[in-house]
């Protein structure tokens, strides 16, 4: 119920949804109460909205406090017992089965990073966890997906894990967790950076400490001249940045960070 109620959340905390009804609203007002005084409001509301959606350096500083929160690890990676890789970063299953090739997202570097740790230390357990983020799935799920793509790139099948059960973030930790405490020595989490902050203290909760090895930044370092606006790039900021807040009130809320 859990994962369905999320689904149904997170059509809400889209800001282009957000704007949407907000001007399906003002239009309401206009058509049928006539009321000038709520026309204005509505409208200004839509304005500001969509101002502030736009602006980019606003979004931009929040978001790049989420993805810093976390301090990178300075393990070696050399020196890694294991890696475990958060699902997220494969596009349609059903696509990538009948094409038989992996179609990635903009989340891609999840895979490309453990791939790129592998060749660094060829002796390092890949742990892949996820199944499908998807209320009906269709042809191959993530972890079906990332084991085609370590193979394909010449990944040892003795150095793959799979955690194929997963569906939300917190099952990610929920069913990785023992497998993880088989081995000994030190393990890495790999996931964007912006959702570093909530897997790593999930994980953390579980008696679980890992070296946080984030990827997928969305924001840089150098400052973003004030009046720049690009309403495209807001939204996908923005969007993340409710995705995450919420899911990290809800997780505290509910006593799993």
């Amino acid at each position: 119920m859990e994962f369905y109620l999320s689904k149904v959340l997170v059509f809400f905390i889209n800001p282009l949804n957000i704007l949407f009804l907000i001007i399906l609203i003002h239009f309401f007002v206009i058509f049928f109460l006539e009321s000038k005084k709520l026309t204005r409001i509505f409208s200004a509301a839509a304005l500001i909205v969509f101002l502030l959606l736009g602006c980019l350096p606003v979004s931009d500083f929040v978001l790049n406090k989420i993805e810093d929160f976390i301090t990178p690890s300075r393990h070696p990676i050399e020196k890694l017992a294991g890696i475990v890789v958060l699902g997220g970063s494969t596009a349609d299953g059903l696509a990538s089965k009948e094409r038989n090739e992996v179609l990635l997202n903009d989340a891609a570097e999840r895979l490309t990073k453990a791939l790129e740790i592998y060749k660094k230390n060829p002796k390092v357990i890949i742990l892949f966890s996820g199944f499908s983020g998807k209320i009906n799935p269709r042809g191959w799920d993530e972890s079906e997906l990332a084991k085609k793509f370590f193979i394909d790139q010449g990944v040892s099948t003795e150095n793959l894990l799979f955690e194929n059960k997963s569906r939300n973030t917190f099952e990610n930790v929920i069913f990785s967790k023992d497998i993880i405490k088989k081995y000994r020595g030190t393990w890495g989490l790999v996931t964007s950076a912006s959702h570093m902050p909530r897997s790593y203290f999930l994980f953390k909760k579980q008696n679980v400490i890992l070296e946080p090895i984030s990827v997928d930044f969305k924001t840089g370092t150098s400052q973003i001249f004030w009046l720049t606006f690009d309403l495209s790039r807001g939204l996908i900021n923005w969007r993340i940045i409710f995705h995450e807040m919420i899911g990290i009130s809800y997780y505290k809320i509910t006593n799993k960070i």
